[in-house]
């Protein structure tokens, strides 16, 4: 029965994860459903292997060393990944300089070693049980920000894969800060994924799509991000009157809603097609950005270096967490009244029997 059941189940949650990913690949509900039905996969295929080795001694030797090897692999892996987390915080330190943005590698990569240390050595701590209960509220929260960020990165992987298809008449170009009046090698990124477009969709041959450069100037700017990308454009042949500016915008969101608003002005309201161009770390996000402004358009991703990636991701998951607060501390708070009514319903059980 419980063999039927994991099955019927992983079935239905990965026909759910098809119908949302054709419906929309820019929620984040699609990688959970991903995620959550690989899972139930796991788990049903391990529900085989068990039924199956109730009669075959070597599969059952084989399971049981495949067991053992998790359980050494898994902590190795965790000690690795927070290691590692620690070694890419001084190779950024060392390209991109000691800035506040840069400290999330090191501070990810710390926090996995005081949680091991605090699992390895909770007996001791634990041993009169006054603080068992908020160890297990705090891994219990850990884990399920570990299952979010988990999500979080197979909806990212799933939706670089998507690839918009020529012709478009609009591409949007995302802004991301300045050096003095010129664009940063980020930016240049964007801007030459956006021209490699607009090269092949000119090679076919087709109109060329027309640039929408979106990115206010910032306090700390000598010109808007729109002007330098305009002149980064012009500098790599691009005509003038293929270029649009956004000069206002401040933040993805508002890139999204101003370009809208001013592609929706030249052309009419849903009478023209887009793309927008970020680096591949943001795309998600973005594209979920783009959702929330009403722009019917995937993403472009340039390519970033492989050591700027997992700070910029930690970067996104925490931005993708405070998208969507109320949620996650809906489910935060429920953990904590689930441990809480459980810790209650024991004391009022060993008192009543006491009594």
């Amino acid at each position: 029965m419980i063999f039927l059941f994991s099955y019927g189940l992983t079935a239905l949650v990965l026909l759910g994860f098809v119908v949302s990913y054709m419906r929309d690949k820019r929620r984040i509900r699609v990688g959970m459903l991903l995620t959550f039905g690989l899972l139930l996969l796991a788990f049903s295929l391990m529900i085989s292997v068990i039924r199956i080795a109730d009669d075959n001694s070597a599969v059952r030797y084989a399971a049981a060393f495949g067991a053992l090897g998790a359980v050494v692999l898994l902590p190795l892996l965790v000690v690795g990944t927070g290691a590692g987390l620690i070694y890419n915080a001084r190779i950024l330190w060392r390209k991109e300089g000691l800035k506040p943005k840069n400290l999330l590698t090191l501070g990810l990569g710390l926090l996995i070693f005081v949680f091991l240390g605090l699992m390895i050595t909770s007996p001791l701590w634990t041993t009169d049980g006054k603080l068992a209960l908020p160890i297990a509220v705090v891994s219990t929260i850990t884990a399920y920000l570990g299952f979010v960020f988990l999500c979080y990165l197979v909806s990212s992987v799933l939706y670089n894969w998507v690839r918009p298809r020529v012709p478009r008449d609009y591409i949007v170009v995302l802004g991301a800060g300045l050096k003095g009046d010129k664009v940063t090698p980020l930016l240049a990124g964007r801007l030459n994924r956006g021209i490699a477009f607009y090269k092949k969709q000119e090679a076919l041959p087709y109109v060329p799509p027309k640039f929408v450069v979106s990115g206010g100037k910032g306090s700390d700017e000598m010109i808007s991000e729109a002007a330098a990308m305009r002149n980064y454009l012009l500098e790599q042949g691009i005509p003038d009157e293929w270029i649009i500016m956004e000069d206002q915008s401040v933040n993805t969101l508002q890139n999204m809603k101003f370009s809208k608003k001013i592609m929706d002005e030249e052309s009419g309201k849903g009478q023209y097609t887009c793309v927008f161009a970020t680096n591949n770390f943001h795309l998600f996000r973005a594209g979920v950005y783009a959702r929330q402004a009403g722009l019917q358009a995937d993403g472009i991703g340039s390519k970033t270096a492989f050591y700027y990636l997992p700070n910029a991701f930690i970067r996104e998951y925490i931005a993708i967490l405070t998208m969507y607060r109320r949620w996650h501390l809906f489910f935060i708070a429920t953990i904590v009244l689930m441990y809480a009514a459980a810790a209650g319903l024991f004391w009022w059980v060993e008192h009543t029997v006491d009594v």
